[in-house]
């Protein structure tokens, strides 16, 4: 279902849409008014009203046009038009890792040393502006065909709370916020998140990346939140013997279900990526230079 019925959005000419989610819609376009590409952002017909995802795309450019990496996706305007409230954004031509890990998981390995390298600074960028992601998740990195990446989705990002604010936390928190596969015990619980909700949710990332499956899978959402809770850690190198055993430990560290045994950040992740090696040797002198995607024509 499309989300308009105008080829503009004020200046902005749309071209193709590039993917469709629960809430909103993103197109390329280009904006005719600086002649140059972009990307929007808006909310299907039916949340246009909705208050509670309105601030999300508020919130969105709010974080994204403050930030400036070329590891982090920037928003350049929040406005409204017959589509409702919008956010115009970079482009950035690519498929989200969720896509490429459906498409071709076994292809990708050979990108997975410099995708968690870029996916560890992407989100310590992020922490550097001042901000916690809190979804992080395959889905939110788009990968180029260059095997370059983008953090993208600041709809939930926030500072982290400090003083008084930690008090107020959960009563504040009317509900779990994040996808369940990926969210910290702690954001399951509704306590006051830090740095170390970030690096849990990366490690669950990682696992999935490095192994074509989430860390735990469940029938049911809570079944999900319970094993986050309170199931053992799972071994990437188990279900990928082509992994380190050090790659393998520090994804298990950075989902230690105790955030006091996690690493402080994803600064420390990016640090410690650059010190150990991510796939054996072996491995990656059997692997192709650079994947090919079944739906290349769409990183274009």
């Amino acid at each position: 279902m499309s989300a308009i019925s105008s080829s503009f959005v004020g200046t902005n000419r749309l071209l193709y849409l590039i993917r469709s989610g629960r809430y909103c819609q993103v197109w390329a376009a280009i904006d005719d008014s600086r002649q140059r590409r972009c990307a929007i952002k808006f909310l299907l017909p039916e949340f246009r009203s909705d208050k509670e995802q309105v601030v999300a795309l508020q919130n969105e450019f709010a974080i994204g046009s403050k930030l400036d990496h070329p590891l982090l996706l920037g928003a350049h305007e929040y406005g409204e038009a017959g589509c409702g409230p919008y956010v115009l954004m970079e482009l950035f031509a690519g498929l989200n890792l969720r896509d490429v890990l459906n498409e071709t998981w076994k292809d990708m390995l050979c990108l997975l040393p410099t995708i968690v390298a870029q996916a560890a600074e992407s989100a310590s960028r992020l922490n550097e502006h001042g901000f916690l992601h809190l979804d992080l998740k395959p889905d939110n990195y788009i990968l180029n065909e260059h095997g370059e990446i983008r953090l993208i989705d600041f709809a939930l990002a926030r500072r982290p709370p400090k003083g008084w604010e930690r008090w107020f936390w959960k009563r504040r928190q009317r509900s779990i916020q994040g996808t369940r596969s990926y969210l910290s015990p702690e954001q399951i619980r509704r306590e006051p998140v830090d740095l170390r909700s970030d690096v849990y949710s990366l490690g669950c990332t990682f696992f999935h990346l490095a192994t074509g499956i989430p860390p735990y899978t469940a029938s049911t959402s809570n079944e999900l939140l319970t094993k986050h809770l309170h199931f053992p850690l799972p071994n990437p190198e188990t279900d990928n013997p082509s992994v380190t055993s050090s790659f393998a430990q520090l994804v298990m560290k950075m989902m230690a279900k105790d955030p006091a045994d996690r690493p402080p950040s994803a600064a420390e992740v990016s640090n410690e990526l650059k010190r150990i090696s991510v796939l054996k040797d072996d491995e990656v002198a059997s692997k192709p230079a650079r994947p090919t995607l079944k739906s290349q024509k769409s990183l274009k």
